[in-house]
């Protein structure tokens, strides 16, 4: 996304930005931090990596943005805003991929990367925005976390993993 997005938000010792082509690494290693464990081996050199994370940078009304403390990423979320005909034909926002490293969580971070995807939504024009939280968040602090945003619970989640 281009425009305001692009510039980099700074609160305390905590900046927030949209990710650019040399965070690769970064993001693979706060992922392989995260309490997923999805990747067990870290490389900026994976060919499937490097391409996915190219489209990510080059999709239209896709962002990921990177909160860094001491020029280290620490969190992320990826945010998408898509057109839609219903509501006077004002996009929709939709929240995936929230990640915050286990030794900065409840200090700022995910706050200041929300607030960050608020601002830009309302900017956009966005009617909604939406998110998933797995139900194993419930009791970590996730879900009361997203509601002192002012998001509510009102809808049942449906996933289908492909082979």
């Amino acid at each position: 996304m281009n425009d305001s997005r692009d510039a980099p938000e700074v609160i305390g010792d905590c900046v927030v930005r949209p990710a650019i082509d040399s965070d690769l690494l970064g993001l693979l290693q706060l992922f392989s931090r995260a309490d997923e464990g999805i990747r067990p081996e870290v490389s900026s050199s994976s060919t499937i990596d490097v391409s996915t994370w190219h489209t990510m940078l080059t999709t239209e009304n896709l962002t990921v943005y990177v909160a860094e403390r001491s020029g280290q990423i620490v969190g992320s979320v990826t945010f998408m805003v898509m057109p839609h005909l219903s509501y006077e034909c004002r996009p929709r926002g939709f929240i995936e991929a929230m990640v915050v490293t286990a030794t900065h969580r409840r200090s700022g971070v995910g706050r200041r990367l929300m607030e960050r995807v608020l601002a830009d939504a309302s900017g956009a024009g966005c009617h909604k925005i939406q998110l998933l939280a797995h139900k194993r968040h419930a009791s970590d602090g996730a879900h009361n976390f997203y509601r002192s945003l002012g998001f509510e619970a009102e809808a049942e989640g449906f996933r289908l993993y492909l082979p």
